[in-house]
């Protein structure tokens, strides 16, 4: 008989159970058989870190078979199971084939880009998955490994940041040769999170984080110095899901793409630390979440981390230098794999300015929610979203943050004299 346990008392869907278990073990495992004896329940992440899944962290007891027969020996594995339940808010992940894409980049296009790196690890490894009775995916428990998340509402480090970039820099670049050598893979990545057609579809996106804009409309209006660049906050606002679609969609002046993932903020990635001398230095750095992947610019991802991820004086100082941090990175990969007409620093400045649209929009949307005090933050998620009296409630406490304004403010002059409002 399997032993469960559930300490926390977290609500656990029915068909996670001893069955589901044992499949994942034996696929992941690559095992004709095993014999499960315990699962132990926990949350694997924090309330209101995680907007559109439920993530749990699950430790099981097994014993696998040899020979036909149960091994005496007992082995422990520490599992994260991802679930994405589809509700009437939450279609639009459905629309954009979050699960098919995740399972797809999990089971397909992580190992082949790691063949093609210097050995890089840019996800963890992927166990199992079902589409129903919920789309639930299983992994490998990050954490086990020595890998931690990071502080979002502190904002990242020189160390932290720079790091990332790197492998950033690394997966866009071996992206790239992936593509060269299967073209088709970029057909199959083309939906990322500000895709047209879902824009246009659902309106659910708009509800969402048009509300944090309509916010930011309203607080600046009120600024000295501040109105004109209200009034192009409140044009965007008009035209919200054509700015929007703009923003990703290809343009004739692009000079090349890579897989974007999709979703670069400070929960979407982890860190290592194994230097003893140095604990708070990282020293490895690993992705997560990889459902919104796309082949787009590069810019997308790195206009969405510079304007949501940093400590304010880090992206007021240094934004220069972390940008070539990541162009290194990137470039070396791609001298290693002896690609042709690898792409400019010049390229790369030109990608950065057509994006900046992308930047605003993750400046106004999600830097809010990744800086908001957990105490303001659990219970946030996409149907509380979808209420008019829960999200103005909400935005008034978000807004109120002096170090959110003077991000903002900061962020806002910055766009204005690069003459971003005008792109659109």
């Amino acid at each position: 008989m399997v032993v469960i346990s559930n300490k926390q008392k977290i609500s656990v869907p029915e068909y996670l159970n001893e069955e589901f278990f044992t499949e994942a073990l034996e696929e992941g495992l690559r095992e004709t058989k095993v014999t499960l004896k315990e699962i132990h329940f926990e949350w694997g992440s924090n309330p209101g870190d995680n907007y559109c899944s439920a993530i749990y962290r699950v430790q099981v007891t097994f014993a696998k078979w040899l020979d036909g027969k149960e091994s005496a020996s007992k082995e422990q594995l520490s599992l994260i199971v991802k679930t994405i339940p589809i509700t009437e808010a939450t279609q639009f992940l459905e629309d954009v084939s979050v699960f098919i894409k995740e399972k797809q980049t999990y089971t397909d296009i992580l190992p082949r880009l790691e063949i093609l790196s210097r050995g890089d690890k840019f996800g963890a490894k992927y166990y199992h998955s079902v589409k129903g009775p919920v789309q639930t995916i299983v992994f490998s428990d990050l954490k086990v490994e020595g890998f931690g998340v990071a502080s979002r509402e502190t904002g990242l480090d020189w160390n932290h940041a720079s790091l990332i970039l790197q492998q950033l820099g690394k997966f866009h670049a071996t992206s790239m040769v992936l593509a060269q050598k299967d073209p088709e893979i970029v057909k199959q990545y083309t939906r990322g999170m500000l895709c047209e057609d879902i824009l246009m579809k659902t309106d659910t996106f708009e509800n969402m984080f048009g509300g944090f804009l309509k916010g930011l409309v309203k607080v600046s209006a009120g600024w000295p110095g501040y109105e004109h660049i209200s009034e192009h906050l409140q044009r965007f606002s008009n035209n919200f899901r054509n700015v929007c679609a703009a923003a990703a969609k290809p343009k004739p002046g692009d000079r090349y793409v890579v897989l974007n993932h999709g979703d670069m903020w400070t929960n979407n990635f982890m860190y290592g630390y194994d230097n003893a001398a140095q604990p708070e230095v990282p020293t490895r750095a690993i992705f997560v979440d990889f459902q919104l992947s796309f082949y787009g610019s590069p810019a997308c991802d790195l206009n969405f981390f510079l304007n949501t991820s940093l400590k304010f004086e880090l992206v007021q100082e240094r934004r220069e230098e972390l940008i070539k941090v990541y162009y290194e990175a990137f470039r070396d990969t791609l001298e290693y794999a002896r690609f042709e007409h690898i792409p400019t620093y010049e390229d790369l400045l030109y990608e950065l300015r057509s994006r900046e649209t992308y930047g605003v929009f993750a400046m106004f949307a999600f830097l809010p929610m990744i800086t908001m005090p957990k105490e303001l933050s659990a219970d946030n998620s996409i149907d509380n979203m979808q209420d008019e009296s829960f999200k103005q409630k909400k935005m008034d406490a978000i807004f109120a943050q002096k170090s959110l304004n003077d991000y903002q403010k900061w962020a806002l002059k910055r766009f204005d004299a690069l003459g971003v409002f005008g792109d659109y």
